[in-house]
């Protein structure tokens, strides 16, 4: 792991961050980590590069000691599975540090004008909530099932608990806790890094993370020039014929298991259908 150069933030801003930020970037991309070098800079903040695990050549015993190929969403891509270790090696970074919390970016996000106010402390993070997500995945709105309010950030933006799933691993903090937690399941993971946080239809650890999103969310993943490192190796491998067919139930059968939980907190107001999308600045 190196740090990426940092010669615009000053030494005053560099004392202020409260929460470290740990960007996963492969070592053959020096053009993306210029790109979100000059973004975060941008946006006030200091960082940590962390060098991912590639798919294109990382050993085979590294990536399975971490994530299995086979799982819930049926046989995992490679790309994922590299990913997936990337991030579970940062995480075992953040752990070597005295950071309560800290904040996990991959290279290729966008990251709102307010980021800095949400980084120099960490004291508005509801207590009990292992895991906050930043990131609104895919454009346009999403509709999620949410709980209520629980806290807002220092520039407001509203943080309520997840009670549905919603994928997406650009940006997210971790606690001690969520972290030593998430570790714990590192040789037995069977989903990619997204669906293992913020799926709870097949994450082992989502509901004792207590996940929460910020809304308006704060966090993209844009297409630049570029497109996904993992996007040729990436994704659950697509399964042809009776192999499809058995996926899908299972999928299904996931889906359904959390139906009637998610159906009694709507009909009881214990969570409501909101509208999710990104915003470049907060509410006023």
């Amino acid at each position: 792991m190196t740090n990426a150069p940092q010669a615009e933030i000053t030494p005053e801003a560099r004392m202020a961050q409260n929460i470290p930020i740990y960007v996963v970037n492969l070592d053959r991309r020096p053009d993306r980590l210029e790109r979100i070098g000059d973004h975060l800079r941008a946006r006030g903040v200091t960082f940590i590069r962390h060098s991912a695990c590639d798919a294109q050549s990382a050993d085979a015993a590294r990536i399975d000691a971490v994530i299995a190929e086979y799982g819930p969403l049926g046989r995992l891509g490679l790309g994922d599975r590299a990913c997936t270790v990337s991030h579970t090696e940062a995480w075992a970074a953040f752990l070597q540090t005295d950071a309560q919390f800290a904040l996990f970016l991959e290279d290729d996000i966008y990251l709102a004008a307010d980021l800095a106010s949400a980084v120099m402390t960490s004291d508005w993070i509801p207590r009990g909530t292992e895991a906050v997500k930043l990131e609104k995945f895919n454009e346009g709105i999403s509709k999620l099932l949410l709980g209520a309010q629980i806290g807002q950030t220092p520039s407001g933006r509203a943080i309520h608990p997840m009670r549905s799933r919603h994928v997406g691993g650009g940006a997210y903090i971790l606690s001690r806790r969520g972290a030593e937690l998430a570790l714990s399941w590192r040789g037995k993971m069977r989903v990619p890094i997204d669906h293992f946080l913020f799926n709870d239809t097949v994450s082992p650890i989502r509901r004792a993370l207590a996940a929460s999103i910020i809304v308006p969310a704060m966090a993209t993943q844009r297409a630049y020039a570029y497109n996904s490192d993992i996007s040729g190796l990436g994704k659950a491998v697509r399964p042809k014929g009776w192999a499809k067919t058995w996926r899908k139930l299972k999928r299904g059968s996931a889906e359904i298991n959390q139906a009637p939980r998610q159906i009694w907190q709507w009909a009881t107001g214990q969570a409501r259908i909101v509208e999710v999308e990104f915003a470049e600045n907060p509410p006023k």
